[in-house]
Parts: C-alpha cells; sequence; structure tokens
C-alpha cells in the first residue's frame, strides 16, 4: 500500500521490491488511492493494481471532519478490499496508511511489514510508536543510522525493527563506456573544458538546494570552469503545499547569488542513468536523509559524489575511492569537497577504475534487497500462522 503515485526515492524502492520478488511464491497487488506515475511504472511490470480512494493529507489536517469521515469510510473500504482479495500480509510505509490500515489489518487478522525511510518528526514518531505495539509485526528501516533514532525515541519496539539497505539497479546505473554522448552535457550545450557539477533530488527543504547553491558560489569564486546544474521538481505538492514556497525560496536564492549562465534548473526527469552519467561530480547535500538513493547511483556510475555527513547510505559507500564526505549544512565544507572531486575526476587513474566501482556494491543489488525481504516475509508468516 502506497501513499503517494509520482515517482521519488521511495517509491523506486517499492518499485524495484515487486519487480524482483519471487512471483512463484508471492502474488503482489499494489493498492493506491488514484493512478498516477508510479501506478503505470508497477503496471508495466505485469503487477496487479488497485484503486481505493483515501484521503492523503498531512496529519494535522486528520481532526477536520470531513477529513475524518473519509478517512473511515476508506479504512472500511480496505476491509473490504482486504477480505474480497484474501490477502495474506501488507507492507505500507507511511504513518497515514498504517493509520488507514491497521484496523482492517487487525480485524482480519493480516499481519503488517512497515518501512521507515526517513527521520520522522515527533508526531508521526509518536503515531508510530502507538500503532507499532499491536498492529505491526516487523519494522524495516533503511539505515543503521534512521533504526538507532527510531529506538532512541520509541519504547517497546526494538525487537520489531531490522535495517535492509536497499539496492542500486547496475545496469542502468553505471560507467559511461568509450566513445558514449553525455546527453545533459549535448543538452546544456556544455563547452568540452567545463566541468559539471550538479545535485539531483525533489524540492524539498531536506534536500540541502540551498547548501549546494552557497557551496557552488564559493566554488566559483575560485574557478570559472564549472557549471552547476540542480534536476529536480515538486512532487505530491497536492499534499504538500508548502514544497512550493520551498521551490521558489531556492530559486530566489540562485538569483541572488547571481550564477550568471553558471548555474541551470532543470524539472523532473526520467533519464537519471544518463543525467549521473554526464557529471562531472554529484553533489548529496542533505540536512537529513534516511538513506539516499541517488549516493548509490552516482558511485554505481562512476561519477566522484560528495555526500553529506548524515546520509544513511554513508553507511555502505564511506572510504570508497571517489566518495567526498562534506559537514552537513556547511556550504564551505562541500565547496572544498568538490574542489576534492573534480581534481579526482581529473586524475587518468579515476577513469581506468570507475568500471570496478558497480562490483563494489554487488551485494547491494535490488535482488539482493527482494531476498532479504521474502525472508522477513516468511518469518513474519509464520508468525502469525502460530497465532
Amino acid at each position: 500500500m502506497n501513499l503517494y503515485t509520482e515517482m521519488g526515492g521511495g517509491e523506486y524502492a517499492v518499485y524495484y521490491l515487486v519487480k524482483e520478488l519471487d512471483k512463484s511464491r508471492f502474488h503482489p497487488i499494489m493498492l493506491f488511492n488514484k493512478r498516477g506515475a508510479f501506478v503505470e511504472k508497477v503496471e508495466s511490470l505485469g503487477v496487479e493494481t488497485s484503486i481505493v480512494p483515501f484521503p492523503a493529507v498531512m496529519l494535522k489536517k486528520l481532526i477536520a471532519p470531513n477529513v475524518l469521515w473519509k478517512t473511515m469510510k476508506a479504512s472500511r473500504e480496505l476491509r473490504r478490499f482486504l477480505q474480497e482479495n484474501e490477502v495474506d500480509l501488507i507492507h505500507c510505509s507511511d504513518v497515514l496508511t498504517l493509520l488507514l490500515i491497521a484496523l482492517p489489518a487487525a480485524r482480519c487478522r493480516i499481519p503488517v511489514v512497515y518501512s521507515v525511510i526517513f527521520f520522522y518528526e515527533p508526531a508521526r514518531m509518536i503515531l508510530l510508536n502507538v500503532l507499532g505495539l499491536f498492529a505491526v509485526k516487523r519494522i524495516i528501516a533503511n539505515s543503521t543510522v534512521v533504526k538507532e533514532d527510531l529506538l532512541r525515541r520509541t519504547v517497546l519496539l526494538s525487537k520489531k525493527v531490522e535495517t535492509f539497505y536497499q539496492g542500486v539497479d547496475t545496469d542502468q546505473f553505471r560507467p559511461s563506456r568509450n566513445g558514449e554522448a553525455k546527453k545533459l552535457r549535448d543538452e546544456l550545450r556544455v563547452e568540452p573544458g567545463t566541468k559539471l557539477v550538479g545535485m539531483v533530488g525533489r524540492f524539498d527543504p531536506s534536500k540541502g538546494h540551498k547548501i549546494f547553491l552557497r557551496a557552488a558560489a564559493s566554488v566559483l569564486q575560485k574557478r570559472k570552469d564549472v557549471k552547476f546544474v540542480i534536476v529536480g521538481g515538486l512532487l505530491n505538492e497536492d499534499v504538500i503545499p508548502s514544497l512550493r514556497k520551498y521551490l521558489d525560496s531556492v530559486i530566489r536564492c540562485g538569483e541572488e547569488l547571481d550564477f550568471g549562465d553558471h548555474l541551470v534548473f532543470l524539472s523532473h526527469r526520467d533519464d537519471a542513468p544518463e543525467v549521473l552519467r554526464s557529471l562531472d561530480v554529484l553533489v548529496c547535500p542533505s540536512g537529513s536523509e534516511g538513506f539516499g538513493l541517488t549516493v548509490l547511483e552516482g558511485v554505481a556510475s562512476g561519477v566522484p559524489v560528495v555526500v553529506s555527513r548524515s546520509t544513511g547510505a554513508l553507511e555502505l559507500v564511506a572510504g570508497m575511492d571517489g566518495v567526498f564526505v562534506a559537514e552537513t549544512g556547511e556550504p564551505l565544507s562541500f565547496a572544498a569537497r568538490i574542489h576534492e572531486g573534480l581534481e579526482r575526476r581529473n586524475n587518468p587513474s579515476f577513469e581506468s577504475q570507475s568500471p570496478a566501482r558497480p562490483r563494489q556494491l554487488k551485494d547491494f543489488s535490488w535482488y539482493e534487497y527482494a531476498k532479504r525481504v521474502e525472508k522477513l516475509y516468511d518469518k513474519v508468516g509464520t508468525l502469525a500462522e502460530r497465532k
């Protein structure tokens, strides 16, 4: 069950999970509240989908009478759906979906697996703690730092929480091949001697766009052979209207720093592998990032990656050649690491070693991720049978 129908990092993790599940043993049904890009992408795999209208709103709006009524109505519809489809297990990853499904799942005696993919604010954490005690069999954290944050701020959930690292598709995200065009460089008409440094991610305050811009301005004070690009759009603006204000503030920040033709904003794109292969350095400046799929994708693409110290994916890639760690929220630290990344990119030995980087991530494929989740499904199903 997924709250959103636009494609963010969490949605890609679910997409690859249902893609890699052993269909001879598991029959996944993806449940949404409306149609959208994620629904179409899942259906392209031949995976069954179903639409059960339910409200997707900020938690604070649940107290509104009309929203509460729609939520109660949706919960009844979900119970009917579970019974008619003889569902054996539910997997969801947002507190609102858990709130909707908890009572129907309990009444139908269906075990629930819940994924935590980012750091929760207090209200969300309290609600998860309450619902998690009686409605959830197992909780999957996508990094150790997320797990530790969860355990530190909840009670009586420690035996339910496990860490499963997400994966990367190394067939899609791979180093450039000899003679292969750099799509984004061609599109932006970047001169051969100019370096292209970018960040890729949706517009959300946690992603650190302004840190990237201030770091970029610092880099340009020392060298002019760099062009910066921000690739990403607004996702789920209908649920979180404040994201539009954030986007506007990022654009104003870029205008105030006066980059001229050294900065380009691009909207959401579906060609992330080609985008990453076009970069000379990828920057991931998130102030709060539970995992950060883009980090693994950048490493697999053979690109130097500058990443915030608070990013969960560092648990997998710290120490790898071409991974540079910057201090969270500090533009000058990011600027220094960008300089280092550009120098590393210029070293011929880095290009020669790039094809080996995907092999370093072989244990973190989506196939391996799905196998770990399958084992958890089996364990949860066995526990449910015993009861």
